[in-house]
């Protein structure tokens, strides 16, 4: 679970619920921002646009797995990956063929299909291509669903708004009544605090949150690619290591460092 998106969710709502809890009306002012319509009109117009605006078979039910996504674990095993690559780079140099026996155990289905075309003697250009094409197509998945998200954003506000509208309208239908107009106001405003909080609090920070997953799952497949090509040359483990260390950050290089440390003196 990414407890990141579940705090920063669970946060939006405690942050409004306590600027009105210490307002003037108190705990009881809460019961003034509920209204059924209004919330109709946001998440129904806003989830109904989202799946217009993309293939069905996209959307609906990708759209849920989509906003699944979201709360799921981004962490990548950038350093584990890496010596991973080390290890077999040091089995490779000996003898090439001797990789195969590594394969049933790891688990990350790209590093394990570019060793195995490594096995298999493909030509060096073939493996690159191959390996862009996965890159490309699992690259392009999470754009989708970071682009579902990304769009929900763009359309709550712009239901919170036509919410808004379809209140005002209904508010002057009658104004014989100067009492009722500040009440019917403050309802027809819901819709846009509906938008506006759906909006900024929830799915921009989770679209964000899906890109941000995206680029660092690129980082670990451009490190994975590079490592493929190196084992293909027949490079030393050493030169290897050296060369994908600059996919870690400084913090993860520190790390890694204190792990090959452990893992040496373990010997």
């Amino acid at each position: 679970m990414d407890l990141a998106a579940i705090i920063g969710t669970i946060g939006a709502f405690v942050v409004v619920v306590f600027g009105v809890a210490t307002g003037n009306l108190g705990i009881g002012g809460l019961v003034y921002l509920w209204n059924a319509p209004s919330a109709v009109i946001v998440l129904g117009g806003t989830i109904l646009a989202t799946v217009g605006s993309n293939p069905l078979e996209l959307t609906f039910p990708g759209l849920f797995k989509s906003i699944a996504k979201v709360f799921k674990s981004k962490s990548v095993p950038l350093i584990e990956t890496l010596v991973i690559i080390v290890d077999v780079a040091k089995v490779a140099r000996k003898n090439v063929l001797a990789i195969e026996d590594s394969l049933p155990s790891i688990d990350n289905e790209f590093l394990r299909n570019g060793l195995r075309l490594v096995v298999d003697r493909v030509d060096k250009e073939l493996i690159t291509d191959i390996m862009m094409s996965e890159m490309k197509y699992a690259d392009q998945k999470k754009e989708i669903d970071m682009n579902v998200v990304k769009g929900m954003s763009t359309y709550s506000p712009a239901f919170g708004m036509i919410g808004t509208l379809i209140g005002l309208v209904m508010m002057l239908q009658d104004l014989t009544d100067p009492n009722s107009i500040g009440p019917n106001m403050a309802v027809a405003l819901i819709t846009t605090l509906y938008g506006s909080l759906l909006s900024n609090g929830i799915f921009l920070p989770w679209a964000l949150s899906l890109d941000s997953a995206r680029q660092s799952e690129k980082v670990l497949y451009e490190m994975v690619r590079d490592g493929i090509l190196f084992i293909e040359k027949n490079e030393r483990a050493e030169f290897i290591e050296q060369d994908l260390m600059n996919y870690l950050t400084p913090e993860l290089k520190a790390k890694y460092e204190e792990l090959k440390f452990s893992r040496e003196k373990g010997k």
